[in-house]
């Protein structure tokens, strides 16, 4: 991957993004049946290119605006809740890539379940 795609994005974040299995800010719980994540980023901070391989859901806690790109460059823009709920159901073996950038003027915060079992 070039980082000419995404000129500030460094090549080792890149190298990595397929094995970074660190999705959120903080881990909060993990057993055999999920991984329970936060997500807080202050306004303009972006969370680095990050591997999903299992079917997850998140919580908007805060509302906002908010940025993710896939390793390709493609970029998706969109505004998010306080309580919205969205899901994403992963196939055996699919993976999805990406980062997240706040766009709002203050915090955004997610809590992330990934489900294991």
């Amino acid at each position: 991957m070039s980082s000419t795609t995404l000129p500030d994005v460094s090549e080792q974040e890149l190298d990595a993004a397929a094995s970074n299995d660190v999705i959120g800010s903080h881990l909060l719980l993990e057993n055999d049946h999920v991984r329970v994540w936060d997500i807080t980023l202050a306004p303009g901070e972006r969370l680095p290119f990050h591997c999903h391989t299992t079917t997850y859901f998140y919580r908007c806690e805060s509302g906002g605006a908010w940025r993710l790109r896939m390793l390709d460059g493609e970029s998706v823009v969109g505004e998010d809740e306080p309580g919205q709920v969205t899901f994403h159901e992963l196939a055996a073996g699919e993976v999805l890539v990406h980062d997240l950038c706040n766009l709002g003027d203050r915090p955004l915060r997610y809590t992330t379940v990934e489900l294991l079992a």
